[in-house]
């Protein structure tokens, strides 16, 4: 087995990967041998952009996550294969490389591949995975750059990369055909983007995702969630080389509260004598946010399982019941990689009481116009019926309830007295949750039981009627066009 090495070369990480190659060769030989069939193939892994480029979602950058999932990538290949030589372009967040440099460098060790990774942006709702290959249109024919390859790999990774993720992929396109449409003959007969134009050897650029999705974006922050992304693309260059592949043994899934079916934190799952405790708040999310409540994942990722085996799973956690089940270890070496990862989604029971988690408008309230009504959010699910005869009100007054879900609880005040001290009270040994009866903390001490109160204010009746401001069309400005929109302006609502 050979590694490559160019001493014409000045950038410091690119020996020290090659330093770590060697040292990998010579301590794990074997399970480097493991996988043959690339002991004459180079790859340049280009992580997209440099430092702290392209803000995503909740100030986490592209940069950073892409660095992770080459080096991810890297990792995989050199302890699993017999691959001749990996480059990356980046080895820390502090590398300062630019798109010109990362091409030059890879056209100068002249590498066999020239992987590019990057990740999406645009609306918030919008996610889902692209390949593009240098390419475009001559004649009604979708041509590919020579030296060729960079379609074929994104075809396989087009099918392993959205089915890891489990998102939607645009594709796999000729990348000129993607930026200016699948004309009969493009102007330019050459790439469109500069990877694929400059860069001399086969090439291929996948987004992996939209980094402006707030979901995915949490999924981003965690370690192994680049692991699983890495590992799309390790898949599919074993495919890409038709080479053996192994039977990896990976169970992998979300965790979700079971009624508010958000992702949950710092949840422990056992297999075997294998652990793993999801992000949280402590471990990760501080870096993000200065809201203990505002990101989770609820992702977790198991590797190195028995193939073929059927474990027990278990999740524990300090705020919701414990749940076992069972999960038989998939694995069918010769298909895509979804057919080797063993998927298991779960949604946990919370074991806390449910509480008042908000009011609007917020307390305290003064001169609360009688008519609007008191917005009520609890944070569990709670039994409708249940709720409203454990409201009461002093003095007492004819309330009137509708339910918007589950959560969230509208109490009219059509009824209630002008310049009035109210109190609304929640009886907290009446009121309880619809899916385990637990009663609500009313008083907010972590035990059942207990009353939530509202102390607010009517206002005085208003006795001036409301006063037209401005109007359109108006005399001087009349109306030029037929049926025209009528604007009135009021000095209160």
């Amino acid at each position: 087995m050979t590694i490559a090495i160019n001493f014409s070369r000045k950038v410091n990480k690119s020996l020290a990967m090659v330093t770590m190659a060697l040292a990998i060769l010579f301590i794990t030989g074997t399970a480097r041998a493991q996988i043959t069939g690339l002991n004459d193939w180079t790859l340049y892994i280009d992580q997209g952009h440099a430092q702290f480029e392209n803000l995503g979602a909740f100030g986490y950058y592209e940069s950073e996550k892409v660095l992770r999932v080459g080096l991810a990538l890297r990792d995989y290949l050199l302890e699993n294969t017999d691959i001749e030589a990996v480059y990356v372009a980046r080895e820390t967040d502090q590398d300062n490389i630019t798109l010109g440099a990362r091409v030059d460098e890879a056209n100068s060790l002249g590498v066999d591949f020239y992987y590019s990774i990057h990740s999406d942006a645009g609306p918030p709702d919008a996610n889902r995975t692209l390949m593009l290959y240098g390419g475009w249109r001559s004649n009604g024919v979708t041509v590919e750059k020579t030296p060729q390859g960079g379609a074929a790999f994104g075809a396989l990774l087009n099918v392993n990369l959205p089915g890891a993720m489990r998102i939607p992929t645009s594709g796999n396109y000729a990348d000129r055909v993607f930026y200016q449409g699948a004309v009969f003959h493009h102007e330019n007969q050459f790439p469109y983007l500069y990877v694929n134009r400059v860069s001399l050897m086969a090439s291929l650029l996948s987004e992996g995702g939209f980094h402006t999705n707030p979901t995915q974006q949490q999924r981003n922050m965690n370690a192994e969630w680049k692991k699983l992304e890495a590992l799309a693309a390790f898949w599919s260059f074993l495919e890409f080389h038709d080479v053996e592949k192994p039977a990896i043994g990976v169970a992998t899934g979300f965790i979700r509260d079971v009624e508010t079916q958000k992702p949950l934190n710092g949840i422990t799952v056992t297999i075997g004598d294998q652990e793993y405790v999801t992000d949280s708040y402590e471990s990760l999310f501080n870096l993000y946010s200065n809201d203990p409540d505002q990101l989770s994942n609820g992702f977790y990722f198991f590797e190195n399982l028995e193939p073929l085996s059927t474990v027990d799973v278990v999740f524990t956690s300090e705020t919701h019941e414990t749940y076992e089940t069972s999960l038989t270890i998939i694995s069918n070496p010769s298909g895509n990689l979804t057919q080797n990862l063993s998927f298991l989604d779960v949604e946990l029971t919370s074991s806390v009481p449910p509480v008042v988690q908000l009011v609007t408008p917020a307390p305290p309230i003064e001169n609360l116009v009688p008519g609007t009504p008191l917005a009520i959010r609890f944070s569990r699910k709670m039994n409708q019926q249940s709720v409203e005869d454990a409201i009461s009100i002093s003095p007492e007054a004819e309330l009137a309830f509708s339910w918007q879900n589950e959560f969230n609880l509208l109490v009219s005040t059509s009824h209630l007295d002008y310049v009035t001290d109210y109190v609304l009270t929640i009886d907290g040994d009446i009121a309880q949750n619809q899916l385990t009866g637990q009663y609500l903390d009313g008083d907010g001490d972590g035990q059942e039981g207990g009353d939530f109160v509202l102390a607010f204010t009517t206002s005085e009746e208003d006795s001036t009627p409301p006063q037209l401001l401005d109007f359109s069309p108006s005399e001087n400005e009349p109306a030029r066009v037929l049926r025209p929109i009528i604007r009135l302006v009021y000095d209160e609502p």
